[in-house]
């Protein structure tokens, strides 16, 4: 019984000791969110590279140009599989400074490519979960009320993180400019942080799928994602101002 009690203390003083060491030097805290995972490969590349590879080797170069600048957690480490809601809970639970999404775009044509930068911004009309309700087949999921509306205070925040990292990736890599644009989009919806998703070209181009596969390429974006980063940290130093979006 004492042998268990001390493992027990010993536990416990080790989550309370790391707890203390993980937020003593005052670095601020980043959600980096590797589109897709496990059972859920993204888009397919002609050369069979899968959105869920890249993204996940774009967040491991991104972690080590900001090691001893943020502390970085990543919704998936591997190769799993994890809901939207699953990821923005996550990030909601530990309010890092910015959350950060990365996807590969895809098209039937081959036309499109070039890397472009979103944050979220309001459908008209109904809200954007009642949307996705609807074509929901499971009629049992339960989707937190009012999530859709947690984005509008952070609005004008990320669009600043978008456009500011956005520009730090194109001068780091020589790409078309898809530019920042606002969307719907459901899985930054319900955020509650400044919060953006960057696709980071076109897996479906066989001239961009072959840059993605090259690691100096992706260590270039995360290089200028890492920048990015740095010079929103600074401009917010002294806190976030928030303001209601509607």
């Amino acid at each position: 019984m004492i042998i268990q009690q001390k493992i027990i203390f010993f536990f416990f003083l080790g989550l309370f000791s790391a707890s203390l060491t993980f937020g003593s030097d005052d670095l601020p805290v980043i959600v980096i969110d590797p589109g897709h995972g496990g059972t859920d490969q993204g888009a397919t590349g002609y050369y069979k590279s899968t959105e869920k590879q890249i993204t996940l080797t774009l967040a491991h170069c991104v972690i080590k140009h900001l090691t001893n600048k943020c502390h970085v957690i990543l919704t998936r480490e591997q190769d799993t599989f994890i809901t939207l809601l699953a990821r923005t809970e996550k990030a909601n639970y530990v309010q890092p400074m910015a959350f950060i999404s990365f996807h590969v775009g895809a098209s039937f044509r081959l036309q499109p490519e070039g890397i472009g930068t979103y944050y979220w911004q309001p459908s008209q009309g109904e809200s954007f979960f009642d949307d996705m309700l609807k074509k929901n087949d499971d009629k049992d999921v339960q989707y937190p009320p009012l999530w859709d509306h947690l984005q509008r205070y952070h609005l004008n925040s990320s669009k600043l993180l978008a456009g500011i990292i956005h520009h730090s990736i194109l001068s780091e890599v020589d790409v078309y400019d898809r530019k920042v644009n606002g969307a719907p989009l459901f899985l930054l919806a319900g955020a509650d942080m400044p919060a953006i998703l960057i696709e980071i070209g076109y897996i479906t181009r066989p001239k961009e799928e072959k840059n993605l596969l090259r690691l100096p390429f992706l260590d270039k974006i995360a290089q200028g994602i890492a920048r990015g980063l740095e010079q929103f940290i600074e401009k917010n130093a002294y806190g976030m101002q928030t303001d209601l979006q509607y």
